[in-house]
């Protein structure tokens, strides 16, 4: 089965030009097309997977990065669609950050802590609906270090090609900024309700 490249409704973002989104949305459409396309040479190789080991093995990491690369963005640009929309102080969401953060600032400058480390990857907000608390995290690229089973509430991309066009290389906290700015809360909440 092939996986079909989304399509966002994206308004004219604060500080994060449609020039960017638009590359950004590129690069995207390319992971789900690489991940389409390693997942058809896959039954071919796996014919003879003793003879193929070596490119099977390489296949099957990129394919988790392709697919992690498609997903990660999915949650990311959906959190831009229809508008910025702040989070409501009644809400569930806002209630267990209340309960473990105590302000709302804490959490999102924790996330900006977590953002603003060096290297490629995301800064993740996650629920544990077992402990029943947020785990946050920091996922090297895109498929190191995922709290596995853990349900993704925020994804914050970090990768430079999120910033560049629009801050430079020295530009991340900008853009940190800019993304906090641009949230669509009500999809945050609305994530964390359907995993809580």
């Amino acid at each position: 089965m092939d996986y079909k490249e989304k399509k966002f409704n994206i308004p004219e973002l604060e500080g994060i030009s449609q020039k960017s989104v638009e590359e950004h949305l590129g690069l995207y459409a390319g992971y789900v097309k690489n991940f389409n396309d390693i997942s058809k040479l896959l039954p071919e190789y796996a014919k003879d997977s003793q003879s193929h080991a070596h490119a099977l093995s390489e296949l099957i990491r990129r394919r988790s990065f392709e697919f992690d690369g498609m997903r990660l963005h999915e949650l990311y640009f959906e959190q831009f669609e229809i508008g910025a929309t702040p989070q409501r102080s009644t809400s569930a969401f806002a209630k267990q950050v209340e309960a473990e953060y105590m302000k709302f600032e804490h959490l999102t400058g924790y996330l900006t802590a977590i953002a603003k480390m060096r290297g490629p990857g995301w800064a993740i907000l996650y629920w544990d609906p077992v402990g029943k608390q947020f785990l946050a995290g920091f996922v090297g690229e895109q498929h190191q270090g995922h709290l596995a089973t853990l349900p993704i509430i925020l994804a914050l991309d970090v990768w430079e090609h999120a910033f560049l066009l629009d801050y430079g290389a020295q530009g991340k906290g900008k853009y940190i900024d800019a993304f906090f700015k641009n949230l669509n809360w009500s999809v945050v909440e609305r994530r964390f309700d359907n995993n809580k």
